[in-house]
């Protein structure tokens, strides 16, 4: 199940990387084509009190701190848990062969803890290779966003709540990814992202509860044994 969650991740998150979501510095945007349509979606939305896409998502970026549980499915496979969410801090709690596992990232190193064990193995974005195995939190999707990729598509109620529905897609590419993204908090209850082979790997957001969350949530019991991983690894 660990190397499930690692596999499952790397893919999300080449998926989402691939679609250029990101609006980064460098090459100017080009007018019109798509670019034209998203702004004139903006421009019909002024004066209307409908939130453009792009200040939807941007609300996400506000919160401060974040819990909800999780459902990830590939195919056949599915992984679930719980996460919290607090700046750079993430913690993960999940089950794997009858199991709890808990991943915690407290903003400078990655620890993976079981209880049942009373020991957690520490690693360092070194000795992950850049992939530390989290999975993306609702968060994530909202950072950055390129407005000319989106397109919305409706709104709907997803599970009692209310949300705007978008596609996120680049021109020239298969792969894309579409989000069901609460009005109220401008996060993503539901991410589904499609591969050029059409695969489709869903992510699922339930309960989320937002504000601040208290210190300890990131650390580890006092009575823990913690083991290097590069001491391991020798």
């Amino acid at each position: 199940m660990y190397k499930l969650k690692i596999l499952l991740v790397t893919v999300l998150v080449v998926i989402y990387s691939s679609l250029g979501l990101a609006g980064c510095g460098g090459e100017q945007k080009e007018s019109g084509g798509d670019g034209q349509a998203v702004n004139a979606e903006h421009e019909a939305t002024r004066g209307t009190g409908k939130e453009s896409a792009v200040n939807l998502l941007a609300k996400g970026q506000q919160i401060e701190g974040m819990s909800c549980d999780y459902v990830i499915t590939a195919g056949d496979m599915t992984m679930e848990g719980k996460m919290w969410v607090q700046g750079e801090k993430v913690k993960h709690e999940t089950k794997a062969e009858g199991q709890n596992i808990i991943m915690i990232f407290d903003g400078s190193a990655f620890y993976t803890y079981t209880p049942a064990e009373n020991m957690a193995i520490k690693y360092t974005n070194e000795d992950m290779q850049g992939d530390s195995g989290e999975v993306e939190s609702p968060l994530d999707y909202t950072e950055d966003v390129n407005e000319e990729l989106i397109t919305e598509l409706e709104t709907e109620n997803y599970e009692g709540v209310k949300c705007r529905v978008l596609l996120i897609k680049a021109k020239d590419s298969q792969d894309e990814v579409k989000m069901w993204v609460r009005e109220d908090y401008g996060l993503p209850v539901r991410v589904e992202a499609t591969d050029t082979d059409g695969n489709i790997y869903v992510s699922e957001f339930k309960n989320i509860k937002v504000g601040a969350l208290p210190a300890n949530t990131f650390e580890l019991p006092a009575d823990v044994q913690v083991q290097d991983i590069s001491e391991i690894m020798g």
